[in-house]
């Protein structure tokens, strides 16, 4: 099975990992802190729903960024560190559960790099949590967006172009996660803030990021080049090619 091992880091800089399966349907860096009554600490947002947030109980205060969404709540962590498929997982006997009450809220654990990785129940908290939890976020009215258009962008793989001025920033693959959803390959963390990723290449030896998402890369070029509207879309013409342009 994979799991995505995660850190959780405390206001002390305390450090814990722990694994979460790999059943989400998608992953969020929004969240909307409330005073509820609940076993829950807030809202994150994903694709216009609010979804309950989790963590592990613990007194000190954790430092949440990026938030695992599964089908009726969130789970809030530090850092995601890698996706990885585990083949052994050892489960805890119900003598040690009753030595150490605190351990029911793992199913079991793995050794990962000569530590012991616990792993969170996912099952308990589907079978705690009411289904209908989960509330839809009021309609927000869009800004206005002034855009500046500049006659320089890269081209990626010879497939599409961005603007320079949309371009955040080009980083090496390592960050990577895979996780296929609708058209996107997977995601990225940058800054605190997570990217869906869709693929341009096989063999993809950078990440480029945009305002929107980002792409998975193996050729990227600098060049100048005029900008039209085609069927509201912009292009790029460059010499003999014409490219769409991710906004």
């Amino acid at each position: 099975m994979n799991y995505y091992i995660c850190e959780i880091i405390d206001n002390n800089d305390e450090s814990i990992k722990i694994a979460l399966e790999d059943r989400i349907i998608g992953v969020s860096s929004e969240f909307i802190k409330k005073n509820i009554d609940g076993g829950f600490l807030g809202y994150s947002e994903y694709k216009s729903q609010l979804f309950p947030v989790l963590t592990l109980p613990k007194k000190n205060e954790f430092i949440l960024k990026v938030f695992l969404i599964y089908k009726s709540f969130a789970f809030g962590v530090t850092n995601i560190i890698k996706k990885e498929k585990i083949d052994k997982i050892e489960k805890f006997n119900e003598e040690t559960l009753e030595m150490f009450p605190h351990l029911k809220i793992f199913s079991g654990y793995f050794e990962y790099n000569d530590e012991e990785i616990y792993i969170f129940n996912i099952d308990k908290v589907f079978d705690e949590l009411p289904d209908d939890i989960v509330v839809k976020v009021p309609n927000k009215k869009k800004e206005e967006k002034k855009e500046v258009i500049k006659s320089n962008a890269y081209i990626i793989d010879d497939k599409i172009s961005i603007l320079k001025n949309n371009i955040i920033s080009i980083i090496d693959t390592s960050g990577f996660c895979p996780f296929k959803s609708g058209e996107y390959d997977g995601f990225v963390e940058y800054k605190n803030k997570i990217y869906n990723v869709k693929k341009t290449s096989e063999n993809p030896k950078w990440i480029v990021i945009s305002k929107k998402m980002a792409l998975l890369s193996d050729k990227i070029e600098f060049e100048y080049g005029e900008i039209f509207d085609s069927e509201n879309k912009k292009v790029l013409k460059v010499d003999d090619k014409t490219l769409p342009i991710l906004e």
